[in-house]
């Protein structure tokens, strides 16, 4: 009976089921069965669908492959240097500097801040849009949240710029033909600015 039990219900199927009690009862059933009939093998192990590859969790759904969504004309976006659009149900900024497009979510990844209302200005010599709300500022090109250090044990030091990391969700602008592309960022990892992307946060005013 042991040897039965101990073949029957081996550690790995334990382990795999989490001690199911149905999973259990069944393994129990089988040593059972094993006892009375002998062509039953000893090492059947009864495995049900619902239970299998537990140890496997599931995985983070991937980003979709979204299309690029025409967003204004080239002229427009020159004469403004900037302009706001939804793609994909999805708020985003395009800006127009130093004769190069950029375009991010509309939203500041600190506290919601609109950004489109912001002013650019260099820091580090790297261009970035200056949060209205708590003057925030994040990189036009990466979505690098900078801020400036010192190293308070040295009186002499200089602040230092330095980066938080990507904070921000930096989306891709192509031009076609005098039209302004806008493809929505297809980067896995999760963006502080992603929170804001979504839901309440809309600030763009509808036409209607």
């Amino acid at each position: 009976m042991l040897r039965c039990f101990s073949n029957c219900i081996r550690p790995s199927s334990l382990f795999t089921h989490s001690l199911q009690p149905g999973i259990l009862f069944l393994q129990l059933l089988t040593c059972l069965v094993h006892l009375y009939f002998k062509e039953f093998s000893s090492t059947v192990i009864l495995e049900s669908p619902s239970y299998m590859d537990l140890d496997s969790s599931e995985q983070d759904p991937e980003m979709k492959e979204y299309s690029s969504v025409c967003v204004g004309r080239e002229d427009d976006i020159k004469k403004s240097e900037r302009m706001t659009a939804v793609v994909h149900d999805r708020e985003v900024v395009i800006f127009y500097h130093k004769g190069e497009y950029h375009a991010m979510d509309i939203r500041c990844y600190h506290s919601g801040g609109p950004l489109h209302l912001g002013e650019i200005e260099d820091f580090d010599g790297r261009p970035c849009i200056v949060c209205p709300w708590h003057k925030y500022k994040i990189t036009l090109a990466t979505g690098e949240g900078l801020y400036q250090s010192i190293n308070p044990k040295d009186p002499s030091a200089k602040p230092k710029w330095c980066s938080k990391g990507v904070k921000q969700r930096i989306h891709t602008v192509t031009v076609d033909n005098g039209n302004i592309y806008v493809t929505l960022s297809k980067a896995s990892f999760k963006h502080d600015s992603d929170f804001y992307a979504t839901g309440d946060f809309k600030v763009i005013k509808s036409s209607s």
